[in-house]
């Protein structure tokens, strides 16, 4: 097994009477790409401040290659950092920018130029060293914040909330462009973010946090597929939480008060149309629709409980007030100590089918 690149080790940090880190403990292999992931206040940006020296902790250990930093300097840590707010010196060009940490290090100016051209050619920023940042779009500006951090050669990059500040297109074009980059200098990374897409696009492994804790760490698979609490079911994907869930059929005999139910797990069906597992669906009338593009997105009444599934653009349009039909696959149940248990439905086990 690889030996743990980062690792921290039971971390609290507190501000005021707000415990933004509440025992973190953690480990990151070399070479990772890793996603702080979780609302805002859950404490993902503390963590990412203190394992670059920007905050302190109050007790526990981080250990970078092996080493504990805690009473290390920022500056001594060998890590990149990347701002939110790209944080680039309006007045300086794009050259300069890159080449500002490397010049405090006393590079020779031969080695900086090498590296600084190396560097724009890297992030696809060829030809524009002599702009300043205002010059540029916001996706640039970010390209040049990337170089700036990994001017120095750093061993960690570290990244809050980096496509924050951009337009959604622009951002899409830019997860992928960074996964590239990372994979190509081969640099451990830890981002921040509360997108859930963003992370289960960019991340190898994401560290979902809550209330100054740790909720889960896994693949973007394991996370999503195999949510291990109530707050993770519910944060990630779009869930709807039903209430009384052994109403619904081949859930009778469930005793939960409440459960989750993902969008993904749910069939909507228009009269007329083919249904397989025809014991296992419900009554429903349409009581909303939202167009998202490729998908339009329903939000039906089945047995007074609202419930949102999508279609695709391409099948037939649901009216407001149209009677459905409704299919729930699985649901995602509550358990005693915030656990969590996946109930299919086993009424789709059959090959009844018929048209309606």
């Amino acid at each position: 097994m690889d030996q743990s690149y980062v690792e921290l080790r039971h971390i609290n940090k507190m501000y005021n009477d707000y415990k933004a880190s509440d025992d973190i403990s953690f480990s990151i292999q070399k070479g990772q790409l890793i996603a702080l992931l979780g609302p805002s206040g859950s404490g993902k940006t503390t963590i990412l401040r203190m394992i670059a020296g920007l905050e302190n902790a109050d007790s526990g250990e981080i250990l970078i290659d092996g080493k504990k930093v805690n009473d290390i300097p920022a500056a001594k840590r060998g890590i990149g950092f990347v701002f939110q707010n790209y944080a680039l010196f309006r007045y300086m060009t794009v050259y300069d920018n890159i080449a500002f940490g490397l010049k405090v290090a006393k590079w020779k100016r031969k080695e900086i130029d090498e590296r600084v051209q190396e560097l724009l050619k890297l992030v696809n920023l060829e030809g524009l060293g002599n702009r300043y940042p205002y010059e540029l779009s916001g996706g640039q500006r970010q390209r040049v914040a990337f170089a700036r951090a990994l001017a120095p050669n750093p061993e960690l990059l570290l990244l809050d909330e980096p496509f924050a500040a951009i337009d959604a297109k622009v951002r899409i074009e830019l997860r992928t462009w960074l996964k590239e980059m990372i994979r190509k200098v081969g640099i451990t990374s830890i981002f921040v973010t509360h997108d859930q897409e963003e992370a289960i696009e960019v991340a190898d492994e994401i560290i979902v946090t809550n209330h100054g804790r740790i909720e889960q760490k896994g693949s973007p698979i394991a996370i999503y597929k195999q949510p291990e609490s109530s707050f993770v079911v519910e944060f990630i994907g779009h869930p709807n939480r039903i209430h009384q869930p052994g109403r619904f059929k081949g859930f009778e005999d469930l005793k939960a008060h409440q459960a989750v139910l993902r969008s993904e797990n749910i069939a909507i069906y228009k009269a007329g149309e083919y249904i397989k597992y025809i014991n296992a669906v419900e009554d429903g009338i349409v009581k909303k629709r939202l167009f998202r593009g490729k998908e339009i997105e329903y939000t039906i009444t089945v047995k007074g409980q609202e419930i949102t599934g999508t279609r695709q653009v391409e099948e037939a349009m649901l009216e407001v007030g149209e009677a459905v039909k409704v299919l729930i696959y699985r649901l995602f149940v509550y358990g005693e100590h915030n656990t969590l248990q996946v109930i299919c439905n086993p009424n789709i086990t059959t090959d009844e089918s018929v048209v309606i």
